[in-house]
């Protein structure tokens, strides 16, 4: 009767974790920019490769364009809240406090392209994004991307880089300077004309932050282009930060 006991335990575990182990990533895909201020055409083209990577991956994804989903209640029901090229201050007091503690709770963030252009008097956030955005050149420009730390599960999607067409930022930090901060990838500023970063110009990182994780990219400007690591790369980013 023991020995039945036991394996019944035992099977009943292993149920447990493999429902665990297949419970879906949820995902709240967030897209706002303050009023009056540049507004990103391919936002809608962001959050549609969201979907899709949803589909494919098995995540759940929600979409918002609503500060009012920063709230306690709301963003408790996500792995990860994604900032698809939101731009300016948008977020009151009571919503960074709310999104402070669901990081804190173990959330997990990831921003593309002007997340870094997004609340720039906010401390806590510009802390986890890295480095704020500098500048960019006028008119977007091919240039050479390169895979750093190809072992981090966030990069472990991702086969080959190479050239690619996007409005690349410079920062006012290089996160490979900062504490805790992983350089997933780099742009080749010898390859295009307008770069403020010098020779070590990081695009992609990830760190873990307060309680949660934390990934960043500067991709973002161009979605609608079909280049095949910007699927793959946002979908290891994702997962990563929702703890997989």
């Amino acid at each position: 009767m023991k020995i039945l006991t036991s394996i019944i335990t035992v099977i009943f575990a292993l149920s447990v974790n493999t429902a665990l182990a297949q419970e879906k990533i949820k995902v709240l895909a967030f897209s706002q920019v303050e009023p009056g201020i540049y507004h990103h055409l391919s936002n809608l083209d962001g959050i549609a490769l969201l979907e899709k990577l949803g589909k494919k991956r098995g995540w759940d994804v929600d979409v918002s364009h609503d500060r009012e989903s920063f709230n306690a209640q709301r963003l408790s029901q996500y792995d990860v809240v994604a900032f698809i090229n939101s731009t300016g201050n948008i977020l009151n007091d009571a919503q960074q406090t709310a999104f402070e503690s669901y990081i804190k709770a173990g959330g997990g963030y990831v921003g593309t392209h002007s997340a870094a252009d997004t609340e720039h008097g906010w401390e806590w956030y510009g802390k986890m994004v890295g480095g704020y955005f500098k500048s960019h050149p006028e008119v977007n420009q091919v240039a050479m991307a390169n895979l750093e730390n190809a072992d981090h599960p966030a990069n472990a999607l991702i086969g080959e880089t190479g050239e690619i067409l996007e409005e690349w930022y410079s920062y006012t930090a290089n996160v490979r300077e900062l504490p805790g901060f992983t350089v997933l990838m780099t742009v080749d500023e010898g390859t295009y004309e307008g770069g403020e970063m010098g020779d070590d110009h990081p695009i992609s990182w990830a760190h873990e932050y307060d309680g949660g994780r934390a990934f960043y990219t500067g991709f973002g400007h161009l979605f609608q282009q079909d280049h095949p690591f910007l699927a793959d790369m946002l979908a290891g980013g994702i997962e990563w930060a929702a703890g997989n």
